[in-house]
């Protein structure tokens, strides 16, 4: 005769763990603090270390099945192509020599397979969750006002190796973003949208003259603000991922429960 699994059974702030006794009935073996038992739960949950991060990374954060790193470049001029093309019509790519800000990259994966990336400008490097973001002045980026799409870069396919670490497929989704090339497939994107804030960034040929003189212009730029912090940005990431890595059974329960002090 198969004997009867435990059980887990919650009774207003206490959890017991109940397994079948000699006589066939199922009595008590452990009983804890339900505060207690979810809290272990969740730290259980928890990922005890990082996988080895790129140079650049800023933060790693982590729920359950999401996973963002946080990367940030300082100022630096980069050379980049450029062409009217878009969907619709072709172009021939031209190369621009364009000075940035700190750019700052969130990169999102889904139980370590890529998701999306976002990017943001920034005058100063990041100190702390509530520092705000700013957007960015890239073609290839969204300018859209809804949050689900607002700054989310469009790579234009996939580089490969991303079936190595995360560490190692930020590398390769940031040098490909910014080796892919750069055009108007995305009619609502972000360089549309700032080049009015400053006539130095109104058109290429300004940006690259501006550039000449001083590599650092971009760092007096009165970028549009976002609306978002860096804290609030990794919230709302969090809020719309799949964070629910499931307690499959009672004994799930019951070996998280034999961790904990009991109250009797």
């Amino acid at each position: 005769m198969m004997q009867e699994p435990e059980r887990i059974h919650i009774e207003g702030e206490v959890a017991r763990l109940l397994r079948p006794a000699e006589d066939g009935r199922m009595a008590v073996e452990r009983e804890v603090r339900l505060s207690d038992l979810a809290g272990a739960v969740a730290e259980g949950h928890r990922a005890d270390r990082t996988p080895l991060l790129p140079e650049g990374t800023r933060l790693y954060a982590r729920w359950r099945h999401t996973a963002v790193l946080v990367m940030e470049d300082p100022p630096r001029v980069r050379r980049l192509r450029w062409s009217a093309k878009t969907l619709k019509s072709e172009g021939e790519y031209t190369e621009y020599s364009l000075a940035f800000p700190f750019v700052v990259y969130l990169v999102g994966f889904h139980q370590m397979d890529f998701e999306e990336m976002r990017i943001y400008f920034r005058t100063a490097p990041l100190c702390g969750e509530s520092d705000p973001l700013y957007f960015s002045n890239l073609w290839n980026v969204q300018a859209a006002e809804s949050p689900l799409a607002r700054c989310r870069a469009c790579l234009r396919g996939r580089p490969e190796g991303l079936d190595q670490p995360v560490g190692e497929q930020v590398v390769s989704l940031i040098e490909y973003f910014w080796a892919t090339g750069f055009n108007r497939d995305i009619e609502d994107n972000c360089f549309d949208r700032a080049k009015r804030r400053d006539p130095r960034i109104a058109t290429l040929e300004a940006w690259e003259a501006a550039t000449r003189v001083d590599p650092l212009f971009p760092l007096s730029v009165a970028w549009e603000p976002v609306g978002l912090s860096l804290g609030e940005a990794l919230d709302h990431w969090r809020r719309h991922g799949d964070h629910g890595r499931k307690i499959e059974s009672a004994a799930d329960v019951a070996d998280v429960m034999y961790r904990l002090r009991e109250t009797r």
